[in-house]
């Protein structure tokens, strides 16, 4: 849709849920006609879209809701809404026929989702039932968030800090604090504040949008300089009493800096002389779970000539204190430096090829628009290279040939 990068910027200061994502996409240029596909790939029978102009505390913008037989269908409050299990919206999701990228996007989004409500209810992921989270307008909420994202062509996503209520949520297992637990589990380690206000104001289904699709958050996602193209305004079911129920979303370019846009990023440091190279890459590993963007160790001279190891973290600036702290337990150091740098990034997109020995993902790089290279998943090549018993390098270059083809 633009000629540049594209920078989508969140305002959560009325929560988030599926249903204002998707109208303020809507409001911002989304076609309708790419929804109601869902519905129908999807094979989603009786399931109607709406589409509306409204307002909330004085402010205009689309609220967008999804019907069963002409009433609104809203997670387990709804009667006879369809609940599924995650295999099934999965299978879904992959035999709809929607573009590779929407179809791995959208699976992410319920995977994740399905992990956080497995942990919430102490049972494996293939035992979740999706109550609240499997009903049709969840379904095309996420799906459509999958679509608006190739849409719109974003290159880029970032928000505000999340406002999240306060009080307690009636759902089908009783009256639970906000956030709901499972919103809670898919909001660890992102900025949240509950705003002063009363209610549930992020659903699992913003919560998991968040979760999943944002880069970054403010302070820092305010700092980089871009240019907006244009404002959408997505509303939610109710009025609240001291603002408006909306979320807002920014499209924006990022304006090019040195050849690129410039990102922050927080650099973690500290170096170790006692610890072992088992627990350095258990740290490594536990860090990279949590959120760090990268990690690596390297060997150094310390003090009193002991050979030590400097290990150096990169992540996003707001999870530095989280991941600061992890750091210091993992490894037992009693401290860490953190400087917060400009990096420079190249814009990345993942496409599938098809090989003799099936389909592998394969990652796309480029800077103001030439190409640095590609190179295939490793996870996919090496599922291949043990299901197949092939060896890696072939089955590698066969992704790097098909790219070519």
């Amino acid at each position: 849709m633009a000629n540049g990068p594209v920078h989508l910027h969140l305002d959560c200061a009325s929560g988030i849920s599926g249903d204002m994502f998707l109208g303020a996409c809507l409001d911002l240029g989304l076609p309708v006609s790419m929804l109601e596909e869902i519905v129908e790939r999807l094979g989603l029978d009786g399931v109607e879209l709406r589409v509306e102009r409204a307002k909330r505390g004085g402010l205009a913008g689309v609220r967008f809701s999804v019907l069963r037989d002409g009433q609104p269908v809203e997670g387990a409050g709804s009667e006879g809404a369809s609940h599924r299990r995650l295999s099934t919206i999965l299978r879904m999701i992959e035999e709809s026929g929607l573009s590779d990228g929407v179809v791995e996007r959208a699976s992410a989004l319920f995977r994740r989702l399905g992990e956080a409500e497995a942990r919430v209810h102490g049972v494996d992921v293939d035992e979740v039932h999706f109550h609240e989270v499997g009903a049709d307008d969840s379904i095309v909420d996420l799906v459509g968030a999958a679509v608006a994202l190739e849409h719109f062509g974003a290159a880029r996503v970032s928000s505000s800090t999340v406002v999240v209520g306060s009080g307690t949520v009636s759902t089908r297992h009783g009256v639970m604090p906000v956030p709901a637990p499972a919103t809670a589990l898919l909001l660890e380690g992102i900025p949240i504040t509950s705003g002063g206000a009363s209610g549930e104001l992020t659903t699992p289904t913003g919560a998991v949008i968040v979760r999943e699709l944002v880069d970054e958050f403010e302070p820092s996602a305010t700092t980089a300089p871009r240019r907006v193209e244009g404002y959408g305004i997505g509303l939610g079911s109710r009025e609240l009493a001291d603002r408006p129920n909306a979320l807002r979303l920014q499209r924006a370019t990022p304006l090019a800096s040195a050849g690129g846009p410039w990102r922050q990023v927080a650099v973690l440091e500290c170096q170790l002389d006692d610890a072992t190279g088992e627990a350095i890459a258990y740290a490594a590993e536990s860090l990279l779970e949590a959120g760090a963007l990268d990690i690596f160790a390297t060997a150094v001279q310390m003090k009193k000539s002991r050979p030590g190891v400097a290990v150096t973290v990169i992540c996003h600036p707001e999870r530095s204190s989280q991941l600061a702290e992890r750091l210091l337990l993992e490894t037992g150091s009693l401290g860490c430096r953190r400087t917060v740098v400009d990096r420079l990034e190249a814009e990345r997109s993942i496409s599938t090829v098809t090989t003799p020995f099936g389909e592998v993902r394969v990652k796309q790089a480029t800077i103001s628009g030439r190409s640095l290279g590609s190179a295939p998943e490793y996870e996919d090549v090496r599922r291949i290279s043990r299901e197949q018993e092939v060896a890696f390098r072939e089955v590698y270059r066969a992704a790097l040939r098909a790219t070519t083809d």
